[in-house]
């Protein structure tokens, strides 16, 4: 039976960007605008493959201060412009899922849904994300690691936030 008042292995950010939401949609959507922003500051990103549809995969390699990462999105579903759904997983050169290259045990996959929805040419971003078929020891991980990966992802905004800048 479940504890109701356990912590939930889960993560939401929320995030405003002064841009259309087509425009923040199409961020993801493109391989070149994609490959501008995506990533913690600081990190070289690399596309190995980019195939942004219901169905389709991105394979990508990042660069961090010399520790390299390899990383995969599957798509699940994908709603033109305001939600798209993907597992995310570690990875190798080939595109198999791996271990996280952390010393700690994450879940190998990770579903993730973002939605966006534009007021008076404010666009809010919600990111959801929690574990799939995770071990009770890797939800804990998970768990243990909201507040580093809020930080990663504001990194990341930050850069999309610029990126809109540039193109808006």
């Amino acid at each position: 039976m479940e504890n109701p008042t356990a912590e939930k292995a889960e993560l939401t950010i929320v995030r405003q960007f002064k841009a259309p939401q087509s425009l923040v949609f199409n961020a993801y959507a493109s391989k070149e605008a994609f490959a501008e922003w995506w990533g913690p500051a600081g990190s070289q990103l690399t596309l190995i493959n980019f195939d942004f549809r219901e169905g389709g995969t991105t394979h990508y390699k990042l660069d961090s201060s010399g520790m390299v990462m390899w990383a995969l999105f599957r798509y699940q579903k994908i709603r033109q412009f305001d939600f798209i759904e993907f597992l995310s997983s570690f990875a190798d050169a080939e595109g198999n899922i791996r271990t996280s290259p952390f010393p700690f045990d994450f879940p190998l996959e990770v579903y993730n849904n973002i939605t966006l929805s534009e007021t008076d040419g404010i666009t809010t971003l919600t990111l959801y994300a929690k574990p799939v078929n995770a071990t009770p020891e890797q939800e804990k991980a998970f768990r243990e690691l909201n507040e580093s990966m809020n930080q990663g992802y504001e990194g990341t905004f930050k850069q999309l936030d610029t990126y809109l800048s540039k193109v808006n």
